[in-house]
C-alpha cells in the first residue's frame, strides 16, 4: 500500500511538472508561462494515464493497465496534433527575443532528465508556485510548447521502457505500442518542423528568416533541436541498456529493436538538418 501511494505521489508530481512548460524552469520572479491548452491538456492526461498504468503493473494488476496504456496513445496523438497546429500557426517572435538560445534548451532537457531520474520534478513545481501577484497567465510561445511535447514523448517512451521487464503477452504488446507511438510521433514532429521552419542559413544574429508559407519566423526552432538531442541520447541509453540486460525477458528486449533504430535515425537527421555549433554547449 505504501509503495502504491508513493508511486501515485510521484506520478502526480510528474503531472504537475508537465503542466508547466520548459520556460518555467528558467523563471525567477513573476508568473511563468504555461502551455497553451491545445498541448497542455493532452500532455497532462498522458502523464496521468501512464502513472495509472505503472501503478497497476506495480500492484500486480496488469489487466487494469491496458486501459490507461490505450489512453496514453490517444493523448500522445492529441498533443502531437496540437503541436502541428502550433507550428503551422506560429507568429514571428518579438524582435530581440532572447528565448532562442540553444544552451537554454540543452539546460532544460538535462534538468528534465535529472528530475525524471529522481522521481519528481519539484524545481518546476516551485517555479510555478512562485508567480507574482496580479495578471493572468502568460502562454508559452510555439517553440517552447513544442519542446514540452517532445519532453512528454520522452517521458512516455522512457516510462514504457521501464515497464517492459515486468510485462508479457498482451500487456507487453500494449506497452510496446505506447513506446512506438511516442517515438514515431516525435520523429514525425521533427520532420514537420523541418518542413515548416527549415534551419536558417548563416546570418547576422537576430535576423528574421522567411517561413515556407511566407510568414516571417525567427530561429527559435533551431534553438529547440539541441535540447531534443539531449533527450534522444538519454532515451537511447536507457533502451540500449535494457536491450543488453539478459535478466530482462527476451520478448521485452526484442520489443526495443524498432525504437532503437528509429531513435538513431532521427538523431542522425537532426544532426544533419541542425548541425551542432562548436562551442555552443
Amino acid at each position: 500500500m505504501v509503495r502504491q501511494r508513493t508511486t501515485r505521489l510521484l506520478s502526480l508530481a510528474a503531472v504537475l511538472a508537465l503542466a508547466l512548460p520548459a520556460a518555467a524552469a528558467e523563471a525567477g520572479g513573476g508568473a511563468p508561462a504555461v502551455d497553451p491548452p491545445i498541448v497542455g491538456v493532452p500532455i497532462q492526461r498522458t502523464a496521468i494515464a501512464l502513472g495509472n498504468a505503472a501503478d497497476a503493473i506495480d500492484a500486480g494488476q496488469g489487466a487494469t493497465a491496458v486501459g490507461p496504456l490505450r489512453a496514453s496513445r490517444r493523448y500522445l496523438i492529441r498533443s502531437y496534433r496540437g503541436a502541428k497546429w502550433l507550428i503551422a500557426n506560429a507568429p514571428p517572435p518579438p524582435a530581440g527575443d532572447g528565448s532562442a538560445s540553444p544552451r537554454k534548451f540543452r539546460r532544460l532537457a538535462r534538468r528534465f532528465i535529472r528530475a525524471s531520474r529522481a522521481g519528481a520534478q519539484g524545481g518546476w513545481i516551485r517555479a510555478r508556485t512562485s508567480g507574482s501577484e496580479g495578471g493572468g497567465p502568460a502562454f508559452a510561445d510555439a517553440p517552447t510548447a513544442v519542446f514540452d511535447v517532445f519532453t512528454s514523448q520522452f517521458t512516455a517512451a522512457t516510462m514504457a521502457v521501464g515497464m517492459l521487464p515486468d510485462v508479457k503477452g498482451n500487456l507487453l504488446t500494449r506497452v510496446q505500442t505506447t513506446l512506438n507511438t511516442a517515438v514515431v510521433l516525435r520523429n514525425r514532429l521533427v520532420k514537420v518542423i523541418h518542413a515548416a521552419a527549415p534551419p536558417a542559413p548563416p546570418a547576422e544574429e537576430g535576423r528574421v528568416h522567411a517561413h515556407s508559407s511566407g510568414a516571417p519566423v525567427g530561429a527559435t526552432f533551431d534553438a529547440v533541436m539541441p535540447g531534443l538531442i539531449v533527450l534522444v541520447d538519454a532515451e537511447l541509453q536507457q533502451m540500449q541498456a535494457t536491450a543488453d540486460d539478459t535478466t530482462v525477458p527476451a520478448a521485452s528486449r526484442a520489443a526495443l529493436t524498432k525504437a532503437i533504430a528509429a531513435d538513431h535515425q532521427i538523431e542522425n537527421l537532426v544532426n544533419q538538418w541542425w548541425p551542432p555549433v562548436v562551442g555552443d554547449g
